[in-house]
């Protein structure tokens, strides 16, 4: 489809069906970014103070929690007495729904859920709102590449199960002006429809899980399929942690910069990669925080606490991902802060029989020459199982090289087991999830 008709016709159709004004905010925000980084903070202070205004006087649950926190509301001392107020984590939202919503507040609303990676899905409730302020966000990090609205997308991806539903995305995909590689559906029929597809479609960018476009890439690269008539501006990744040897692979394959996306169900994007390879929080649109966790490895659990939500916003949410702030200036000329070191949930650890925690990245730095998947599982600290696909190169050799690299890494006491499968399957969402963790940390 052209991008003219995507944009202007059908796009404006999708936002009065939706009751959604993106296009007026994507313009009134677009210039935030490249702010003075003073005006940044006193524009985010400003809204932090008025989402901790509105929530004390209409929303039962928060003006419970600050009573019980001390907070004096007619006197807030920003961002200070942010801290006083306890984190909220999921369990808390699923028991308080009705609670933590504002009931003045008419609007439409729409409700999702997130992919219930850690196997307890939660309902996202979203206001008109709140929904065109993250896609406005969404637009806004998708411009620093050249991108705009209603431009042709590869999206590798999930589908809907159901025939209604999966008719509805379809319907979707059309009007929005994208193609879709189901996470489904990953066989060489599968990849050599969606390279042909891709060819006739000439997107302008690739966007999706980074384990499913890797896998098509090391699906091209095996059948050493190069694609002509294509020129990508920018692949983006989202859903996963992107890893070192994704991320290489990739950009080889298509010649083309890859840059990530760090986003949940509950709030869209919450720092995005600009050209210089940074992570730039939206902080117009968030409030996040880096606090000190309980774990022994000391890592920073990640808060983030919502500034364009006066519907049911969430504040100081655990997300469940481990990362770093910084305030070091980039040279893309964004004024935002810096998410660094982002890390996976924080069940994201091996954990041997001594307790000792070893981020499952190692099996990423692991597994690289000859494996073309791979899964740890473990369901006891003295076992891990490691299922592998492997490429034609494996060796015996390799096998036993990367079992002792890991046995350098986790101890003896642990033991490694190696399971050769045809296929990997991904999850309900799509996702592909390179560590699964069955035990409870008992410490």
């Amino acid at each position: 489809m052209n991008e003219w008709i995507a944009q202007k016709i059908f796009f404006s159709i999708i936002e009065r069906l939706r009751g959604e004004t993106i296009s007026k905010f994507h313009k009134d925000i677009a210039h935030i970014p490249y702010l003075p980084r003073h005006e940044i903070r006193k524009l985010q202070l400003a809204k932090l103070n008025n989402t901790l205004q509105t929530s004390y006087q209409e929303i039962p649950f928060y003006r419970n929690r600050f009573h019980d926190a001390g907070i004096d509301i007619k006197n807030l001392s920003l961002p200070f007495d942010l801290k006083k107020i306890p984190l909220l984590n999921k369990q808390d939202i699923q028991n308080n729904y009705d609670q933590l919503v504002n009931h003045r507040q008419r609007k439409r609303i729409s409700k999702d859920s997130t992919s219930g990676s850690s196997g307890n899905p939660l309902i996202v409730i979203k206001d008109i709102e709140k929904s065109a302020y993250i896609r406005a966000v969404m637009f806004r990090c998708y411009g620093q590449y050249g991108l705009n609205i209603g431009d042709k997308q590869a999206r590798f991806w999930g589908v809907p199960l159901s025939p209604r539903n999966y008719i509805v995305e379809k319907l979707k995909d059309f009007m929005i002006n994208r193609i879709r590689l189901s996470a489904f559906a990953l066989d060489d029929r599968s990849f050599s429809q969606f390279a042909d597809k891709i060819e006739r479609f000439r997107p302008k960018y690739f966007c999706g899980y980074p384990s499913l476009i890797y896998k098509f890439a090391q699906w091209l690269s095996e059948k050493n399929i190069l694609f002509k008539k294509i020129d990508l501006s920018v692949i983006i990744t989202t859903g996963e942690i992107l890893h070192d040897f994704q991320r290489e692979l990739i950009e080889n394959t298509f010649k083309c910069k890859v840059a990530n996306e760090y986003g949940a169900t509950e709030v869209g994007v919450i720092a995005f990669e600009c050209l210089h390879g940074k992570l730039h929080v939206n902080s117009d649109h968030l409030f996040v925080e880096t606090v000190d966790s309980d774990q022994p490895h000391k890592a920073k659990e990640i808060v983030i606490t919502e500034l364009n939500n006066k519907y049911n916003p969430l504040i100081r949410y655990k997300v469940g991902d481990m990362g770093e702030l910084s305030d070091a200036p980039c040279d893309c000329g964004i004024g935002f802060p810096i998410l660094s070191k982002l890390k996976g949930r924080e069940d994201s650890y091996i954990i041997t029989p001594e307790n000792k925690h070893v981020y499952d990245a190692i099996l990423a730095y692991t597994f690289k020459r000859g494996v073309k998947q791979f899964q740890g599982i473990q369901n006891r600290k003295d076992e891990l199982i490691v299922k592998i696909v492997k490429s034609n190169d494996f060796t015996v050799e390799m096998s036993r090289k990367y079992k002792q690299q890991l046995e350098d890494v986790l101890g003896n006491s642990i033991k490694i087991q190696f399971d050769i499968v045809p296929n990997i399957e991904p999850g309900r969402s799509g996702k592909l999830k390179y560590f699964i963790s069955h035990i409870q940390d008992n410490r």
